[in-house]
């Protein structure tokens, strides 16, 4: 069994979405003192909360060496609400919701602060406008986004379909809200304090990766100056294509859980080999997508409009994000 004192949860690297959170997991994840599970995405605290602490911590923990500082890479944790996709929930999260008074933006944290008092966070973050158009390049290769990116964007920047991504975010609904990071983490700041929040930014990462890394490993309590050995690598960039189409483990697992018949099969298995499958597949799932995704020319480029757009809606949340944080902010500089 793990011991919790021995393996302490010592960080989590919240987000953002197509920040590349999955490039540094798989950095991370080398540090002979860093013990990360093989899958990225736990959600324990966003989406898998039901689970309970002990299927979190037995997760976390499983494997991990003595000593070592263990950690997870959920950028769910950056989407400023927990209750996802409402309208299509069976148990309906909106009655979830009213476990806590205080602004949605706050549940997520609140939840982490209860569990991990004193754990580092460690934010990474990319111009919004770009990464809300990867994040729609993401929802167009899984087939769920068929409008133009124009369209997607003129018809998510209503204020009502605002207010209704930040309540309820869906995969094709999130690509403006989900760029929100000076509300988002003012909401974790309102839970945690300054000196537990590490901000970096993407194109850093990218252009200066050993600097970056040292500042990351400094914050977290491990050797500082080691350099992994896949740092050229790049993960999921800029993916647009996949190698096999059609093959999509999470996809099937949705398609499966639509089943009556599977679902009550996948119920009565013992706890133990229920436990072991559904471990199972989630690492085979993380690393079948990232094997499976590849670059690939894109039939649509961001047009001017919609860039002049974006730019301008995400110009008084990076001045924010500046006043919450005290760092320059890369993209303002820039325009």
């Amino acid at each position: 069994m793990p011991q919790q004192s021995t393996n302490p949860i010592g960080f989590l690297v919240i987000g953002a979405q197509k920040a590349g959170t999955t490039s540094l997991f798989e950095y991370m994840r080398k540090h002979p003192q860093i013990h990360m599970p093989a899958e990225k995405e736990i959600s324990f605290f966003s989406r898998n909360y039901d689970r309970g602490l002990d299927w979190y911590m037995e997760t976390m923990l499983r494997d991990a060496p003595p000593d070592s500082v263990c950690g997870e890479a959920s950028m769910g944790y950056m989407g400023g609400t927990p209750f996802a996709n409402i309208a299509d929930n069976e148990q309906n999260d909106s009655s979830a919701m009213q476990e806590t008074d205080e602004p949605l933006e706050t549940v997520i944290p609140q939840r982490i602060k209860k569990a991990l008092p004193d754990v580092r966070l460690i934010c990474l973050l990319r111009d919004p406008v770009a990464r809300a158009y990867s994040h729609y390049q993401m929802a167009v290769l899984e087939k769920e986004e068929l409008r133009s990116f124009d369209e997607a964007i003129n018809a998510l920047l209503t204020p009502d379909a605002l207010t209704q991504a930040r309540i309820s975010p869906t995969n094709t609904n999130g690509y403006i809200v989900n760029g929100e990071y000076g509300r988002v983490l003012a909401g974790f700041l309102e839970v945690f304090g300054r000196e537990q929040l590490l901000v970096v930014f993407s194109n850093e990462l990218s252009a200066h990766p050993v600097p970056t890394l040292t500042c990351i490993f400094n914050f977290i309590g491990v050797q500082a100056d080691f350099i992994p050995e896949n740092l050229n690598t790049r993960y999921r960039a800029a993916a647009t294509k996949r190698r096999i189409p059609g093959l999509d483990l999470y996809a099937w697992q949705d398609a499966i859980a639509k089943s009556d018949l599977l679902r009550r099969i996948w119920h009565g298995l013992p706890d133990p080999l229920h436990r072991a499958i559904d471990q199972a597949y989630r690492v085979a799932g993380y690393r079948v997508a990232m094997w499976n995704a590849r670059r690939g020319a894109t039939e649509e480029s961001m047009s001017v409009d919609a860039q002049t757009k974006l730019a301008e809606y995400f110009q008084a949340d990076g001045q924010a994000l500046n006043a919450l944080t005290g760092l320059e902010i890369p993209w303002l500089a820039s325009r």
